[in-house]
């Protein structure tokens, strides 16, 4: 007996388009939703005085992006028969303010005054305490010391927002749980990748670290929200969702890498030097190091890490990078971690969700290309 093709091409295509135009249409309220969590935030902390207020301000105003992670938290609602917008509202709407969070205190860790191409939290406590006549020392530690602490007050935002989400009791605290735990993923991650500073480029880890600090919060935990708002509990779908996580995750972050000293920065608003003044050790220069000869390895050295390099020394590194087929070797690898998380997709999870998610790969696939 034949069976219907139910998941034949052309019917996947159309369900993973139904459910793209519904998680699009949702991600189009997102500014609302996080500004609703946010109103909480204010009246909650109304009382402590106009210090705290002004810092909900400032923390709300470097709200924004492309509202990335909110939108997997309804990829996975939805396309696993997920239909209480309310709860999702709050699970996509916390997932932001956790993102916030943790790049908040990622910018005090970089020294960045700068996000999305205006001042972050740090630079505008930083710009005030200038106004109020402090030296520069001094308004550093004010800048540093707002976005500390407006990264703590959404990370404990969006904690709270979960434990009070319109389900359950034993959900709000699955939801709660789970986010905290990739929290404790990405601060292993972030230290990681901190620490990697001081060791050579060959005993540094950056898949570890894209895999702990990036695949962690910015694609499992949202695609997990989603499925544990949406009622799913089995192991197969939780443990499918995370491979793809992971794979998508690292991919995002060797492609995000890629762009950090190949991209253009009109495009990216992010200079392509500065992950080499930072002393990032990326695959790229994991993989240059390891493959170059002894005068371009000492370039890397000399420049990986140093304030000062300039255009030129981004160039020389650019080519080394090139010549030695690194960058060729990370495409080859978003790619097959690309490849890896469709297919577990494919097997495991419903035809519209695995369909968007193909999707979504096609999208990372050329983003760095």
């Amino acid at each position: 007996m034949s069976r219907a093709p139910a998941t034949a091409p052309a019917v996947t295509a159309a369900v993973g388009a139904a459910l793209a135009a519904r998680v699009e249409r949702f991600v189009a309220q997102a500014p609302l939703f996080t500004a609703e969590l946010w109103g909480e935030v204010g009246r909650r902390s109304a009382a402590a005085g106009p210090e705290m207020s002004e810092l909900v301000d400032a923390a709300r105003a470097a709200d924004g992006g492309k509202f990335v992670r909110p939108r997997l938290v309804a990829t996975a609602f939805f396309g696993l028969g997920g239909d209480d917008e309310v709860l999702l509202r709050r699970v996509a709407g916390a997932q932001q303010l956790l993102h916030l969070g943790l790049c908040m205190h990622d910018d005090v860790i970089d020294g960045d005054r700068v996000r999305h191409g205006r001042p972050n939290v740090i630079g505008l406590g930083e710009r005030d305490a200038h106004s109020a006549g402090l030296d520069a020392s001094a308004a550093a530690r004010q800048g540093a010391a707002s976005g500390i602490l407006a990264g703590d007050l959404a990370l404990n935002a969006a904690i709270l927002a979960l434990l009070t989400a319109p389900t359950p009791v034993a959900s709000r605290a699955r939801l709660a749980e789970t986010a905290l735990e990739a929290v404790e993923r990405t601060i292993a991650g972030e230290l990681l990748d901190v620490r990697s500073e001081l060791v050579a480029p060959a005993r540094s880890q950056p898949l570890q670290v894209a895999l702990l600090k990036t695949a962690s919060y910015s694609v499992t935990l949202p695609l997990t929200l989603g499925a544990i708002a949406a009622g799913a509990d089995d192991a197969a779908t939780l443990g499918a969702l995370e491979r793809v996580g992971s794979a998508f995750g690292i991919a995002y972050q060797l492609s995000d890498d890629d762009l950090g000293l190949f991209g253009s920065p009109a495009i990216t608003g992010k200079s392509a030097m500065s992950d080499l003044r930072d002393g990032k050790r990326t695959e790229h220069i994991r993989l240059a190091h390891a493959r170059a000869a002894e005068g371009d390895r000492a370039l890397i050295d000399e420049v990986l890490g140093r304030a000062d390099a300039n255009e030129r020394d981004a160039a020389r590194v650019r080519a080394v990078v090139t010549a030695t087929g690194a960058r060729a070797a990370v495409h080859d690898l978003i790619d097959r971690h690309l490849d890896h998380g469709v297919r577990v997709a494919a097997d495991d999870l419903p035809p519209a969700l695995a369909a968007h998610l193909a999707d979504l790969a096609r999208t990372l696939r050329t983003r760095e290309r």
